[in-house]
C-alpha cells in the first residue's frame, strides 16, 4: 500500500543533515503550473447580436495584445464548436486555422516582445449555436399571459464563465491567469433590458424594434468573469455608505419580493470595506436573478448573477434566504476579482474567503451563537470530505468541501493564531500588493512575512499544502499533588490518534481548555498541543470540585475527537458551559441517552435557552415523548422557525392529543413547516385530508412546493380528485416553469405512479436540458416509470406517435425503449 500512495506524490524539499535525508511531501496536482500563453491580452471588445430561438450566436471579437517573447509566430485562442468566419490583425487578414478545442492564427511576419510594449488587435467575426457558456430560457415556449405563476418560463438570455466556458460563446483566451479590460456590445429586442460587466455607457434605440446597450470595464479582470443577463426586469437603485451605485434586478410582477431578497447587500459594503481595508475596488454593483441557474450565483465583476431560486418573498426568506449567498458573491468583488487565481489548484484563494466572511457577518449581525453553529456545519462538511480521501486545501483535487468550508475553517484559525488586527494588516498588504493581479497562496504567506514578520510555514504545511485532520484522543483527572499540602490540578491528556501518512503527520494548534467546578466557577488555559502524547495540568487553585472540563473552548479548531464523558458532565455542559457551542455539541452527544435520564435537561433547555439552536436540538430529542405534551407545544410554538421545523420534522407521527396544536402550523409564517406539517398529517389522519386540503388550498410555497404538494393529496383521494388537478400537475412537470418547480412534480408523479404521453414528453424534454440539476432527475424519473413494463409499452407507443430527433432520440436509445 505504501508504494501505491507514494506513486501519487512528488518530492518538494529535500534537505539532508549529516547522512540523513528528511523529505518534506505533497500530494502531486497536474494543475499548479499556470496555462502558459505567448501574449498578453490588455483588452477585450465583445460585439454580439442573437437569435434566441435558434440558440445562436453571431458576433465579433476584438482582443488587443502585446507580444510576450521575443518570436511569436502563432496564437491560440479558446473557440470549441465556434464558426470563425474571419480573422484579422491590425486590419489585415491573416491566416487561421481551428479545429475542435479553438482557433490558430499564424501572424507573418511573426510578432515579438518590444520595450515600448506594442500592441496589436486581432478581430474574429463568428458564429456559435453553444451547448455550454451561455443560455437561452424560455425561447422555444409560447408566451402566455394569463400564466401569473411567479414559477413560469421567462423568456431570458444569461452566460455562465466558470470554469471555462464563455470560450464556448467567444473566441477567447479562456483562463484566469491572465487579466483585461473587457467591453460588451450587444444588440437585442428594445422589449428586454440588458446587464453586463461595468459602466452602462450607451443604450441606442436602432429604430428596428432593438436596442443596443454598450458596456465597459474601467479595469483588468479575468475573462470568465463577463457575463450577459437578458430579460424583462426592472431596476431598484440603491448605493452604499462610500456612494457606490447599486443595482437590483427584478421581476416587474414581484417587486415586493425586493427587499426581503437584497435585504442588508449595503450593509455588507461596509462589513467588507472594514475588514480588508480595501474600498470596493470596481465602478458600480448590479445584482441580477435568472431562471434554471446552474449553480446558486455567480461572482461576475460588478455583476453577479444568482439563481431565481434565491428571489423572495418575506415568508420565504425564513426557510431559504439570499443573505449569505450574497455576502459570498460580494466578497468575491475582492477576492477572486479583484485578486484572482493563478492556477486552478489555488481556488481557495477565491471560495474559502467567500465562505469565511459571510460566516464573519453572522456574527456580527446575528452574535456568537450563530456564528458558532455556521462554523460546525462547515467543520461537519470538511471531516466528511475527509472521510473519502486526503486531498490538501490547496489541490485542484480538493473539491468543493475543501475550497469552500474546510478553507473557511482555516482562514477563522489562522485569524485566531495572528490576531484579529495583526491578520487583516497582512491581509491588507496582500490585496494591496496584488491589486487587479494573479495570485497564489505564497503570495498571502509572503504578505505576512512582509507585515507582521512571522513565517508560519507549520500552520501553512499542515493546514494548506498537506491533507487530513488531526484526531485527539482526550481524557482528564482529578489530581493531588503530593507535598503540596492538599493542593489540587486538573491533568488532561492528549493523544494525536489519527493515521500518519507521508502527507499527514503530527499537527500542531493552541488550544484553549477550560475546567468548570461545581461551585460555579471556571477557569481557562491556552496550551500547545504538536506531540503525539502530551499532558497539561490545570492548577486547582482553591481546591475545588470539578464539574466537567472542556477541551478547545469556542470549538475553534478543525478537529475529529475522541472524549469519552459520564452524562453528569455532559449534563453539566450542556448548562453551564459558556460558550454556546459547548453547550450544543454537549446536547448532541446525549442524542442516544434514554429519554427518561434526559428528560429533564431538554425541558429546562426549551424553557431557559437563549440560543435558538439549542432549543431546536432539545426539541428534536425530545418531539417523540409521550410524557412531554408541554414542552412539545412549547417548541412547536417557539418565536424561532428552526426550532418549529426542528419539532415538527422529528416527530415520527403526530400524537392525537397534539392534533390541534400541530394542525395549527399549516398557517405558519414558513412554508417549509406547512409542507412538512401538511405531509405528516396527511399521512397519520387521512379521513381529515379534506380540512388539512381547505386550510391550504391557497398556498403556493416556494418553486410552487406546497401547491405541487396540495395537487398529489387532493388528486389521490376519490372526494376531491378532479382531472384538472392531474392536468395541473402535469403542467409543473412541464418546460412551462423553472427547473426547481419541475422536480417538485417529478417527485410526486412518482409517488402517485402517474404516467401519460404528457407526463413522459416532459420528463424527456427535462431529460435533454443543458442545465444538468434537471436533466439528471429527469433521467432518474424516466427510469423509474420505465422499469415499468406497461409503461415502457405506453412510452413506444407515444414514441411511434411522435418520433424524437437528436438528443432526445438518443435517450430514448439509452433507455432501452427502442432500440
Amino acid at each position: 500500500m505504501k508504494k501505491i500512495v507514494l506513486s501519487f506524490f512528488t518530492l518538494f524539499v529535500v534537505t539532508a543533515a549529516s547522512a540523513q535525508q528528511d523529505f518534506v511531501c505533497h500530494p502531486h496536482d497536474d494543475k499548479l503550473a499556470p496555462r502558459e500563453h505567448p501574449v498578453d491580452i490588455t483588452r477585450m471588445k465583445v460585439e454580439v447580436s442573437f437569435e434566441p430561438e435558434k440558440k445562436l450566436v453571431k458576433g465579433k471579437v476584438t482582443h488587443t495584445f502585446i507580444p510576450l517573447r521575443s518570436v511569436v509566430d502563432s496564437i491560440f485562442f479558446d473557440a470549441p464548436g465556434i464558426k470563425i468566419q474571419s480573422a484579422q490583425l491590425n486590419g489585415k487578414d491573416v491566416k487561421f486555422t481551428t479545429n475542435s478545442d479553438g482557433v490558430t492564427v499564424f501572424p507573418s511576419p511573426a510578432l515579438a516582445y518590444s520595450k515600448d510594449n506594442k500592441a496589436y488587435d486581432l478581430v474574429f467575426v463568428y458564429e456559435a449555436t453553444p451547448k455550454r457558456g451561455i443560455y437561452f430560457i424560455g425561447w422555444d415556449q409560447p408566451e402566455d399571459p394569463t400564466n401569473t405563476n411567479p414559477w413560469r418560463i421567462r423568456r431570458q438570455v444569461w452566460t455562465q464563465g466558470q470554469g471555462i466556458d464563455n470560450r464556448h460563446w467567444i473566441p477567447m483566451y479562456d483562463d484566469a491567469n491572465d487579466k483585461f479590460i473587457t467591453e460588451t456590445v450587444v444588440t437585442f429586442d428594445k422589449k428586454y433590458k440588458v446587464l453586463s460587466n461595468g459602466n452602462k455607457l450607451t443604450e441606442k434605440d436602432n429604430g428596428n424594434n432593438t436596442k443596443t446597450w454598450h458596456y465597459a470595464m474601467t479595469k483588468p479582470h479575468a475573462g470568465y468573469l463577463l457575463m450577459l443577463g437578458i430579460g424583462e426586469y426592472e431596476i431598484r437603485q440603491s448605493k452604499t455608505s462610500r456612494g457606490t451605485p447599486l443595482y437590483f434586478w427584478y421581476y416587474p410582477d414581484l417587486k415586493e419580493w425586493v427587499e426581503p431578497t437584497y435585504r442588508y447587500t449595503e450593509k455588507m459594503f461596509d462589513l467588507l470595506e472594514k475588514e480588508t481595508g480595501i474600498p470596493y475596488p470596481w465602478e458600480s454593483y448590479a445584482e441580477i436573478m435568472v431562471q434554471d441557474f446552474l449553480y446558486g450565483a455567480m461572482e461576475n465583476t460588478t455583476a453577479t448573477i444568482f439563481g431565481d431560486f434565491f428571489y423572495v418573498d418575506n415568508r420565504a426568506f425564513l426557510d431559504r434566504n439570499y443573505v449569505g449567498v450574497n455576502c459570498h458573491e460580494l466578497t468575491h468583488q475582492w477576492f477572486g476579482d479583484y485578486i484572482t487565481h493563478r492556477s486552478h489548484s489555488e481556488m481557495w484563494l477565491h471560495e474559502s474567503y467567500a465562505t469565511y466572511y459571510p460566516k464573519l457577518w453572522v456574527l456580527r449581525e446575528e452574535g456568537v451563537a450563530p456564528y458558532q453553529w455556521a462554523l460546525k456545519s462547515e467543520m461537519d462538511r470538511a471531516l466528511d470530505a475527509g472521510k473519502k480521501d486526503s486531498y490538501p486545501v490547496r489541490h485542484s483535487m480538493g473539491g468543493s468541501a475543501r475550497m469552500y468550508p474546510k478553507g473557511s475553517v482555516i482562514i477563522g484559525m489562522l485569524k485566531d493564531e495572528l490576531g484579529e488586527a495583526d491578520f487583516n494588516r497582512a491581509l491588507n498588504h496582500y490585496l494591496t500588493k496584488h491589486a487587479y493581479k494573479n495570485v497564489e497562496t505564497n503570495d498571502l504567506y509572503q504578505a505576512i512575512q512582509d507585515v507582521l514578520g512571522l513565517s508560519p510555514s507549520w500552520f501553512f504545511e499542515q493546514w494548506l499544502y498537506k491533507g487530513g485532520e488531526p484526531h485527539y484522543s482526550v481524557k482528564w483527572e482529578d489530581l493531588k499533588l503530593e507535598g503540596g499540602n492538599g493542593r489540587r490540578t486538573t491533568r488532561v491528556h492528549v493523544k494525536q490518534i489519527h493515521r500518519q501518512t507521508d502527507v499527514i503527520g503530527l499537527f500542531k494548534m493552541h488550544f484553549d481548555i477550560e475546567v468548570y467546578y461545581q461551585n460555579g466557577t471556571h477557569t481557562r488555559q491556552r496550551v500547545w498541543v504538536e506531540k503525539e502524547d502530551e499532558t497539561f495540568d490545570i492548577p486547582n487553585a482553591n481546591n475545588d470540585e470539578v464539574a466537567f472540563v472542556v477541551f478547545d473552548a469556542g470549538n475553534k479548531v478543525l478537529k475529529n475527537l475522541t472524549y469519552t464523558r459520564s452524562y453528569n458532565e455532559l449534563e453539566r455542559q450542556a448548562l453551564g458551559a459558556n460558550e454556546p457551542i459547548d453547550r450544543y455539541l454537549a446536547l448532541l452527544e446525549l442524542k442516544t441517552t434514554d429519554i427518561e435520564k434526559k428528560r429533564a435537561l431538554l425541558h429546562k433547555v426549551i424553557d431557559e435557552a437563549a440560543f435558538y439552536g439549542l432549543r431546536a436540538e432539545a426539541a428534536a430529542q425530545l418531539a417523540n415523548d409521550t410524557a412531554s405534551p408541554k414542552h412539545i407545544v412549547k417548541a412547536l410554538k417557539d418565536a424561532n422557525v428552526n426550532v418549529r421545523k426542528a419539532t415538527v420534522s422529528a416527530m415520527n407521527k403526530v400524537p392525537f392529543e397534539l392534533l390541534f396544536e400541530v394542525e395549527a402550523l399549516l398557517k405558519d409564517s414558513s412554508y417549509v413547516v406547512i409542507e412538512t406539517v401538511f405531509d405528516k398529517l396527511c399521512k397519520d389522519y387521512p379521513d381529515l385530508r379534506e380540512r388539512f386540503l381547505e386550510a391550504t388550498k391557497d398556498v403556493l410555497g416556494m418553486n410552487n412546493a406546497m401547491r405541487i404538494k396540495w395537487l398529489e393529496a387532493a388528486g389521490s383521494m376519490v372526494a376531491t380528485a378532479k382531472p384538472e388537478y392531474w392536468m395541473q400537475l402535469t403542467a409543473f412537470a412541464g418546460p412551462g416553469y423553472e427547473f426547481r418547480t419541475r422536480l417538485n412534480a417529478f417527485e410526486a408523479l412518482k409517488r402517485l405512479n402517474l404516467f401519460n404521453q404528457n407526463v413522459f414528453n416532459n420528463l424527456l424534454d427535462a431529460a435533454a436540458a443543458q442545465n444538468s440539476r434537471l436533466a439528471g432527475p429527469a433521467y432518474s424519473t424516466l427510469e423509474f416509470f420505465i422499469k415499468q413494463s406497461q409503461n415502457k409499452a405506453n412510452a413506444k407507443f407515444f414514441l411511434s406517435l411522435a418520433p424524437q430527433t437528436g438528443k432526445k432520440a438518443e435517450l430514448v436509445k439509452q433507455l432501452g425503449i427502442v432500440d
